[in-house]
C-alpha cells in the first residue's frame, strides 16, 4: 500500500490500512475523557491524533482555542460531512471553541473547475447545513479564501519556503500549479488563528487528508508557528465502496435526500457481504446511532450477510430520523443564509 494519498482522490480504507497509517505517521491513541462522552470518542471513530492533549488542556484552562475545518465549494454535503459538522458543533458548545470555516472557493476554481458564478448558491446551501448541524454561526469565523487577503498573502509567502522536491516527497506525484497553491492556501487557513493570537488550534478531518498536514508540518518546521492539534477521523464508506464524497452523489447519502431515496440507496447494498469497517450502513450507525445494543448485535453476528442486512435495516431508520430533523432546520435557515453570503462574497 502507498504511504501517501492524493487528497482529491482516495478509495476506502480497511483495518489493515488504518493500522498502517497510524503506525507510519506515528499517530497517538485518541484516549481522552471528553465532556458528555461523545459517540465519536467512545466508539473509537478517531484513528489517532497529534497534539490534541495540549489543545484540550488549553481549552480546559480557559485559553483562547480555535478549530479549523474547511470545505471546498463544490458538490453536496452527505452524512460523512455531517459527522465532521457534528464534531465541530460539539467542540463549540462544550469547550467554548471559536470555529474557523474557510470556504475553499479558490480550490474549487483551480482544482474542480467550478465556475465562480455558481459558488454563491453552493455557499448558501453550505451555511444552512452548518446551522442545521448545530453550529452557532454567530460564533464562527466563516470566510471565502478568495476574500481573505491575509490568508492569500501568507500562502504566497509560503512559496519561498517550499520547493518542488518537498511537494513530490509529500504527495508522491506531479502536482498542477493550482493544486500546489491550493494546498499552500490550506496551510495558511490552518495557521490563520495563530495570526489572530489564538493559543491553540484544532483541525478535525478525515485521515485521507493527511498529506495536506504533512505539508503543514514541513512548513511549520521552517516558520515560527506552533504545529496545530489534529484529530483524524475514520471514513464513512460510500455506497459504491469508495470514500463517500461531495462530488459523487450516487456514492453518497446526501443531507437533502428524501426518505424514499435513502431507503432506495441503502437497500441496493442488501444481501452483500462487507467487512464492517467498509460497510456503509454500519459506518453510519457507528457515527449516528445512539443505541449501543444495535451496534453490539451487529458486531457479534458471525454471518456477514445477516450482519449487513441488519445494519441496513437500522441505518435506514436512523438516517431517516436524523435527516428529517436536519432538513427542517436547513430549510428554515436558507433565507438568512442568502443574506450572510452577500457579506462574504463581494465579488460574486
Amino acid at each position: 500500500m502507498k504511504k501517501v494519498f492524493n487528497p482529491w482522490k482516495i478509495s476506502t480504507l480497511d483495518e489493515e490500512d488504518y493500522n498502517f497509517l497510524k503506525k507510519h505517521f506515528r499517530l497517538a491513541n485518541f484516549n481522552f475523557n471528553l465532556t458528555d462522552n461523545p459517540m465519536f470518542s467512545i466508539r473509537n471513530l478517531i484513528l489517532g491524533h497529534d497534539n490534541f492533549d495540549k489543545w484540550l488542556m488549553a481549552a480546559k484552562n480557559g485559553k483562547k482555542v480555535a478549530l479549523v475545518s474547511g470545505f471546498m465549494t463544490s458538490g453536496n454535503f452527505h452524512v460523512g460531512s455531517l459527522a465532521v459538522l457534528k464534531q465541530m458543533a460539539y467542540y463549540q458548545q462544550k469547550y467554548n471553541t471559536k470555529i474557523f470555516i474557510p470556504l475553499a472557493d479558490l480550490e474549487a476554481i483551480c482544482v474542480r473547475k467550478i465556475k465562480k458564478e455558481d459558488i454563491n448558491n453552493i455557499v448558501t446551501r453550505f451555511l444552512s447545513h452548518f446551522h442545521a448541524a448545530g453550529l452557532n454561526l454567530d460564533k464562527c469565523n466563516i470566510y471565502l479564501q478568495t476574500q481573505n487577503l491575509d490568508v492569500l498573502r501568507y500562502a504566497s509567502i509560503f512559496t519561498s519556503n517550499i520547493n518542488s522536491e518537498d511537494i513530490k516527497k509529500i504527495y508522491d506525484r506531479k502536482m498542477t500549479l493550482g493544486e500546489v497553491f491550493s494546498s499552500l492556501v490550506m496551510v495558511a487557513d490552518i495557521l490563520y488563528p495563530q495570526m489572530l493570537s489564538y493559543d491553540k488550534t484544532l483541525i478535525t478531518l478525515g485521515i485521507d487528508e493527511i498529506s495536506h498536514f504533512m505539508l503543514t508540518k514541513e512548513l511549520v518546521k521552517k516558520l515560527d508557528y506552533d504545529f496545530p492539534a489534529i484529530t483524524y477521523n475514520k471514513m464513512i464508506t460510500g455506497l459504491q465502496g469508495s470514500k463517500m464524497g461531495k462530488s459523487i452523489p450516487e456514492n453518497s447519502i446526501l443531507l437533502t435526500d428524501s426518505p424514499e431515496t435513502i431507503e432506495f440507496k441503502l437497500n441496493k447494498l442488501r444481501d452483500k457481504k462487507f467487512p464492517l469497517v467498509r460497510n456503509c450502513a454500519f459506518n453510519i450507525l457507528q457515527w449516528f446511532c445512539e443505541d449501543d445494543f444495535v451496534i453490539e448485535k451487529i458486531t457479534k453476528e458471525k454471518d456477514m450477510k445477516i450482519a449487513n442486512n441488519l445494519a441496513i435495516d437500522n441505518a435506514i431508520k436512523v438516517t431517516k430520523d436524523i435527516l428529517r430533523q436536519h432538513q427542517k432546520r436547513y430549510e428554515n435557515f436558507l433565507e438568512r443564509a442568502e443574506k450572510i453570503v452577500s457579506t462574504l462574497y463581494r465579488g460574486a
